[in-house]
């Protein structure tokens, strides 16, 4: 069973590629939800970088050709939209939820995880899938629901209920939520957005490093983050940051490009950091008040020779060992 919930994770994870987020999609979303991201799966899958990464997604490891074989659901072809969404909580664990659109098996998946030591629970008249745990404990591990033939959701057990429950009443999504959300997913195949602070996610990083840099003055200037990839001949990044004054975005632009130059500085040492300087050279930032953007375009040629290289030294180790 826990190689099978892996492989629901590598589902849920997949960078598959879609249409802008439906809003029925939208609607399962938790209402509290502080930072959300989509993937557009299906309208990125055709563009070259889409194809290129499709082409490195074919895992061999048996655990996931098993899980094909049983399921009939393979994430690189059935998998059409995914939205992803977590509560940003400083204390305690972190709520999240996954939803996606596409082509499901539910009776399928269910038999499928029974088989591999899984328990599936009616909830609504919808099975949920969970790992076995013993009679005197609490589950409190990763669920998954197919809540249709075309949606699936996984999470905590908590927020996978919710969710269960709000396509039921066919509830709508918050109206803050839902703006916010219209205003970032554009044409964009991947995107994400906060609706609080950066520095209110501190308490959940797991690395103190970082949990500690995000309370620095830089980031906790940061009110609002959201950005986007495009995927073409050639892959646009765009971010945005609302920070908490003009001073502050500015403060923040002339951090980014500190970084940038710090980079750039090493620009002969290897082929890598050649390429990545030369691509910094094409980085844009601005500000308008409060708001700081940076635009960055990247050849997407040059994003697929510089991915090839970062796996080759991981391919060597492999095949010495």
């Amino acid at each position: 069973m826990r190689k099978f919930c892996s492989v629901l994770l590598m589902v849920a994870a997949a960078p598959a590629v879609t249409l802008a987020a439906s809003n029925s999609l939208l609607n399962l979303l938790m209402p509290d939800a502080k930072v959300i991201a989509g993937v557009e799966v299906r309208q990125a899958k055709g563009s070259p970088f889409g194809t290129y990464v499709l082409s490195h997604m074919q895992p061999s490891d048996k655990a996931y050709t098993d899980f094909v074989t049983q399921t009939g659901f393979d994430p690189t072809r059935d998998v059409d939209q995914i939205l992803m969404a977590a509560n940003g909580a400083q204390t305690g664990p972190m709520h999240w939820l996954v939803v996606a659109r596409g082509r499901f098996n539910g009776s399928k998946a269910e038999n499928a995880a029974a088989a591999n030591g899984g328990v599936v629970t009616a909830y609504q008249g919808v099975g949920i899938i969970t790992q076995k745990v013993d009679d005197d404990a609490t589950f409190t591990g990763t669920a998954v629901a197919i809540l249709d033939s075309n949606t699936a959701a996984m999470g905590d057990l908590a927020n996978v209920k919710a969710a269960i429950d709000r396509a039921k009443s066919a509830s709508a999504a918050a109206p803050a939520l839902a703006a916010k959300i219209a205003q970032v997913r554009g044409s964009n195949d991947f995107w994400f957005t906060t609706l609080v602070p950066l520095s209110e996610f501190a308490g959940a990083m797991p690395n103190s490093g970082v949990s500690s840099a995000m309370r620095g003055n830089v980031v906790t200037a940061i009110q609002q983050a959201s950005g986007g990839l495009k995927f073409g001949s050639t892959v646009q990044l765009f971010a945005e940051a609302l920070t908490r004054s003009e001073k502050d975005a500015q403060a923040l632009v002339d951090v980014v490009k500190f970084l940038a130059s710090m980079i750039q500085t090493n620009r002969d040492k290897d082929t890598t950091s050649a390429q990545v300087s030369t691509l910094l050279d094409n980085l844009k930032t601005n500000t308008n008040g409060s708001t700081m953007t940076m635009n960055l375009a990247i050849p997407e040629s040059t994003l697929e020779n510089m991915l090839t290289a970062s796996h080759q030294p991981r391919r060597a180790k492999q095949q010495q060992n």
